[in-house]
């Protein structure tokens, strides 16, 4: 199991964030509650490293249903820190005709920036995205500034990035980035036991992952856009790795977590680099069909997921943000007598 100590692992994170926290001389933090499993875990962690009262909880809805509003709710009830709910859509509605008038006005054919509005959903739901990330840091402002905490996990911040580089991108730390989709629901589950809260974490660790950006009568999930961005729909197959609620275990093992402990192999290595060829693909993509994390999937499938996960992470590299782009690398301008790391004595 991947998480073998839950309960170590949460005080780990406890006393990461209380760290950071001191260093910062913030003792405040705000965290977009969504209703789903990262922020859900996010909740938690905070909660037990600051304490209830040194949290800013913000659920922000634009056409949104209300399934996502109720678990954010139950949750924060029973974590005891109060829920601001703030409703963008009149907001983001009129922002969106204004934009559709402007680009009129500019010449641009209404039927056709209707049209394609229509056609591809994800427009607005990019949108939807960067306009919450604004309404999250002005809230932390408002309540006192604080530390914008963010809740990008591994199989979603590392070679996928799917995330919204203006929108849930827009945070100054991502606690939980090295733990993986089926990682983060081990450690929820442990959090509803350690705070007393079972029954708010497993309707949230029972709910399927979605990022609910196309609007309330547009159903779709997490692993519907995840399968439509790599061509790797209908496979079968999951995305993202599961666990069993009543145990902990994992019950699905997800395929880009499979991805991801493939390249962290001296077989797969070469995956993600920029000097991997054609023929040396080919022979990566040989190697893991025999490499453990691979073991269960369909052989003929895994080819076509690493070449698949290959193009994701060289398309959105433009997204990393450690913490700001740098541009360049330190090693390379001392290495060409550009920099240097002797200081002066003073």
């Amino acid at each position: 199991m991947p998480v073998l100590d839950p309960d170590a692992l949460i005080d780990d994170r406890i006393d990461a964030l209380r760290r950071y926290h001191a260093t910062t001389g913030l003792a405040r933090a705000e965290l977009d509650l969504s209703g789903g499993i990262d922020s859900g875990t996010m909740a938690g962690l905070l909660a037990l490293a600051l304490g209830t009262d040194q949290i800013t909880l913000v659920y922000s809805s634009i056409n949104s249903g209300s399934e996502t509003r109720e678990r954010a709710q139950g949750l924060a009830e029973a974590l005891g820190i109060p829920l601001v709910i703030h409703d963008l859509t009149p907001t983001f509605e009129a922002m969106i005709e204004s934009m559709v008038e402007n680009l009129v006005a500019v010449g641009w054919d209404r039927a056709t920036l209707d049209a394609r509005m229509a056609e591809d959903p994800t427009l607005l739901g990019s949108i939807r995205s960067c306009l919450r990330a604004p309404l999250g840091r002005g809230y932390s402002r408002l309540t006192g500034n604080g530390i914008r905490h963010g809740t990008g996990n591994e199989c979603e911040d590392r070679w996928l990035r799917f995330y919204q580089k203006g929108g849930d991108g827009e945070v100054d730390t991502n606690p939980i980035a090295m733990l993986t989709k089926g990682e983060v629901f081990q450690l929820a589950r442990a959090l509803g036991a350690r705070l007393g809260c079972e029954s708010a974490y497993r309707s949230i660790l029972t709910a399927t992952p979605t990022p609910e950006l196309w609007g309330a009568k547009a159903a779709h999930t997490d692993e519907d856009e995840i399968g439509h961005y790599l061509g790797l729909e209908e496979t079968g197959e999951s995305f993202y790795s599961y666990i069993d609620p009543n145990t902990g275990a994992y019950c699905k093992v997800g395929m880009v977590e499979r991805v991801s402990r493939f390249a962290d192999t001296s077989a797969g290595a070469g995956l993600f680099s920029d000097q991997t060829d054609a023929p040396s693909m080919a022979g990566i993509a040989a190697a893991a069909i025999s490499a453990p994390s691979m073991a269960g999937l369909p052989s003929p499938l895994v080819d076509p997921l690493l070449r698949a996960a290959r193009r994701a992470e060289q398309v959105t590299r433009h997204k990393y943000n450690p913490a700001c782009p740098t541009l360049g690398d330190r090693g390379a301008l001392l290495a060409a007598d550009v920099l240097t790391d002797e200081l002066p004595h003073r």
